[in-house]
């Protein structure tokens, strides 16, 4: 079923038209690391089958039957204490196909509302909401596919908004060669409701694809994803003299970076990620995203920003991951994780 394969990796460079990069979208949350284990890889972790549900949310073609009646919690600690949330549930059904079903969320906090003249008038929330169905079908012992259907909806103090997306995955894997390889479109869709009338704002739509590769007498795996396929340059504008400074008449004096073909372009599109497989129960992880590097990052004293550091293990029957991702030297996000297979509490 190669066909398919291509199919869909046609399929998302006829979507060009659709990239929306950097504060150019909405329900930008949906490209938040979900999972402890993606945050220590990056961000997204869409190349390997290895029955961890966390990965589904990333690309539904991961998703297959050893998941079944797996049970996974994620908790994340954001930036500025800002929480975010994500559970999901897996169930196979023979000679149909496994399904997954999950509930993504952000919390913004407790805000102060106040007048035009400064003056508190009272506090409002904030926070948005995917619910997520999954599904997948494995095609051959090399290849499989996956859809995910999303309902999002968004709360801004007076102000919210409904949408919907769709993610396609696919999955390839040769296990004689300890090579595996995915290709995900995420975040097609629209705003239902928008949140004001006539301004309808795109979702965050990406194309990615990434391959991974296990040592053969050694315990590393190395990956290596490409993402934004979508669009070229991920650069942006920046000032004449490289700073932010403002014009009398409002906004920026700016000048266009080259967008053509150059190493800055093309590094920013990767990620590159490095598992240490200690055990079957015990691995180290660790992730460099020159992107984040580049647009996070302070000239003179980068630190190690762009960088992601991560464990996973197993303690009886859990599962447990924990992330480090550093966006800024003033901040960096802790990602916790625990996973279960709710059939083995069933088991004698």
């Amino acid at each position: 079923m190669k066909n398919v394969a291509l199919f869909i990796l046609l399929f998302s460079f006829g979507l060009v038209s659709y990239a929306q990069v950097g504060g150019q979208s909405t329900y930008t949350f949906l490209t938040m690391p979900s999972s402890a284990r993606a945050a220590s890889m990056g961000g997204d972790f869409i190349s390997i089958k290895d029955s961890d549900l966390n990965l589904v949310v990333d690309n539904p073609a991961l998703l297959d039957s050893n998941l079944h009646n797996h049970l996974t919690l994620s908790y994340i600690n954001w930036l500025a204490d800002i929480n975010i949330g994500y559970g999901a549930y897996a169930r196979n059904y023979k000679g149909i196909g496994t399904f997954s079903a999950g509930l993504q969320y952000i919390n913004y906090g407790t805000f102060k509302q106040a007048d035009a003249a400064g003056n508190i008038t009272g506090e409002f929330n904030a926070g948005e909401y995917a619910g997520d169905i999954s599904y997948s079908r494995t095609i051959d012992s090399n290849w499989s596919v996956g859809a995910t259907v999303k309902l999002i909806y968004s709360n801004m103090a007076t102000v919210n908004s409904f949408g919907f997306g769709f993610d396609f995955g696919g999955h390839y894997q040769n296990n004689s060669k300890n090579f595996q390889a995915g290709l995900v479109v995420n975040n097609l869709g629209m705003q239902l409701k928008p949140y004001y009338t006539g301004n309808r704002e795109s979702l965050p739509f990406e194309v990615q694809l990434a391959a991974s590769q296990k040592l053969p007498k050694a315990p590393l795996r190395f990956t290596m994803l490409v993402g934004n396929m979508q669009q070229f340059d991920l650069t942006y504008d920046e000032t004449e003299d490289g700073e932010p400074t403002l014009n009398p008449s409002g906004g920026t004096n700016t000048t266009e970076k080259d967008g053509g073909l150059t190493v800055d372009n093309l590094m920013r599109h990767v990620v590159f990620g490095a598992e240490v497989l200690a055990s079957k129960n015990f691995h180290i992880r660790l992730s460099y995203n020159y992107r984040r590097r580049q647009e996070m990052g302070v000239a003179a004293r980068g630190g190690l920003t762009g960088f992601s550091v991560g464990v996973g293990f197993k303690i009886r029957k859990f599962h447990i991951s924990w992330g480090l991702s550093q966006y800024h030297l003033a901040g960096s996000s802790n990602h916790f994780t625990i996973t279960t297979n709710l059939s083995e509490f069933s088991r004698n």
